[in-house]
């Protein structure tokens, strides 16, 4: 019985351990106009689309891996015109992930899509770029580098996701 006992109290350390090192520690900081409940569900959905690829996410404000800032507008464009919707900044400090508020909510308008469900994928891919190597973009999946009507109707039912390749890389990401 003590031997069963101390398995199984093993195994569930090392489980917690795995666990602990397969969570990607985020932080956000919200400078947008998006509400507390945006803000919610986009967390929630983060979580969720990592989860898919096999990562645990914990939203913290002490010792992030990676930061995510969500500003009003893509610097530099005084309307929602920008061709960007974010952008990844690989920084050995704290790699950080810039989302452009007013460039999300006009796709999701666009294309009838949840506002804190948009920002979740924009915020995934963006994180993609700084887990994955290289450019990253591809030609199906999260991934992809210009987002569409047949995109955003993946995003709507929930199954854009990323590739199994990159899955896989985000997996091994440290």
């Amino acid at each position: 019985m003590a031997v069963t006992v101390l398995a199984t109290f093993v195994g569930v350390a090392a489980a917690a351990e795995s666990d602990e090192a397969m969570a990607i520690d985020l932080q956000l900081q919200n400078r947008s106009p998006a509400d507390a409940h945006v803000v919610e569900r986009l967390k929630a959905e983060v979580v969720r689309i990592f989860a898919a690829a096999g990562r645990t996410v914990r939203w913290t404000d002490s010792e992030p891996r990676y930061a995510v800032t969500i500003l009003p507008q893509a610097l530099g464009y005084p309307r929602a015109s920008a061709p960007v919707m974010g952008m990844a900044q690989r920084v050995k400090s704290q790699p950080l992930a810039r989302i452009f508020f007013r460039q999300v909510q006009d796709f999701a308008r666009e294309h009838r899509l949840d506002l804190g469900t948009t920002l979740a994928y924009v915020i995934a891919h963006e994180l993609g770029h700084l887990m994955l190597p290289g450019n990253a973009h591809s030609d199906r999946g999260l991934m992809r580098a210009e987002w569409d009507s047949a995109l955003a109707r993946e995003a709507s039912t929930g199954s854009l996701t990323f590739t199994h390749w990159q899955a896989e890389r985000i997996r091994a990401s440290r």
